[in-house]
């Protein structure tokens, strides 16, 4: 996610120029800047057609992709934005991860994302960031579309060694275009492919997770087995870094939910009960506050004055500035 925001000629405020392009996923980190480039320079060139050239700007990404061992190609990323981008009137170049973004941004107490991957961060009375998951699916992952999609998948295996139908292969078939009848060969390599499907293997294996509850919501029992099952696992997770946080038991707080997953009535309704299960006795209450996306938490960031505690560690956003910004 990326917003580019600058002063208004006419003095009325902050203009906003969206992309839904990403940094999120596999990523050379030799490529970082390239990437950077790529996703600016139609931005750029709206801001010189719509008559914006010379307006300062502050770009902010917020990337999935953005951790702190890449921090220092990161930097030197935004330090060529600075210096390239925008015919020199670029004030600040502000990049931090996309869950982070929603953290600061909707200025919550807790994210919740539940993606292709999810992550739990909150904030802790001693003003760090608490986080729990979000370190892909061979470590975390808990509750994501990875996880609903491979249950889903593995299930489905299990059908096509028996030879029945079910509703879950059912599904399976119209995720990935398998024919309707007499599939097993096609299932069977659909199996492999997906094995070693390289970087996409991820997101691939998550795209069943669409089936998955979709089989659930017409009362599948296995299917509604596996969304319980892991949106119980990302509750329990949640439950973790509330812990780690110490927030006082009597404390309200508001959470905010993000992701394919979360967009799903079955798995939010099923997630959020499992939550007030796995939560009882650390909080007084939690009001959820559900958002499409991070650009509106993007936008509050560009308009702020992109300064966080050395609290926040590893969770602290990256800032390159302008010279001439530079208190």
């Amino acid at each position: 996610m990326l917003l580019v925001d600058g002063v208004d000629r006419a003095g009325s405020g902050p203009i906003r120029f969206d992309s839904t392009a990403t940094l999120s996923g596999y990523l050379d980190p030799a490529r970082i800047a390239d990437v950077m480039r790529e996703i600016l320079a139609p931005i750029e060139h709206r801001y010189v057609d719509d008559g914006f050239g010379g307006v300062p700007v502050v770009v902010v990404i917020a990337a999935a992709g953005f951790v702190d061992g890449l921090r220092d190609e990161y930097q030197r990323a935004a330090e060529e934005v600075v210096a390239e981008s925008f015919d020199g009137a670029v004030r600040a170049v502000a990049v931090l991860n996309d869950a982070v973004g929603l953290l600061l941004g909707h200025d919550s107490d807790g994210v919740v994302v539940a993606g292709t991957g999810s992550s739990v961060l909150v904030r802790a009375t001693d003003g760090s960031v608490v986080q729990c998951g979000g370190h892909d699916w061979v470590g975390g992952d808990e509750g994501s579309a990875f996880w609903v999609g491979l249950d889903g998948i593995r299930a489905v295996a299990r059908d096509v060694e028996e030879g029945i139908e079910t509703p879950l292969r059912k599904q399976f078939r119209r995720s990935y275009g398998g024919v309707e009848q007499n599939s097993a060969d096609w299932e069977a390599r659909t199996f492999r492919d997906l094995a070693v499907a390289g970087p996409r293997m991820k997101a691939e294996i998550a795209r069943f997770a669409i089936g998955v509850c979709s089989a659930a919501a017409q009362g599948d029992a296995r299917a509604t087995g596996i969304v319980q099952t892991q949106s119980d696992e990302l509750a329990t997770t949640v439950a973790r870094a509330m812990r780690g946080a110490n927030w006082p038991a009597d404390r309200d707080v508001t959470m905010v939910e993000c992701g394919g997953m979360a967009g799903d009535q079955l798995y939010r309704e099923a997630f959020r009960s499992a939550v007030e299960r796995r939560t009882g006795g650390l909080v007084g209450g939690i009001r959820w506050h559900a958002v499409h996306d991070g650009l509106d938490a993007v936008a509050a960031l560009a308009g702020s004055d992109l300064r966080w505690p050395a609290s926040f560690g590893t969770h602290r956003p990256l800032v390159v500035r302008a010279i001439s910004d530079v208190d």
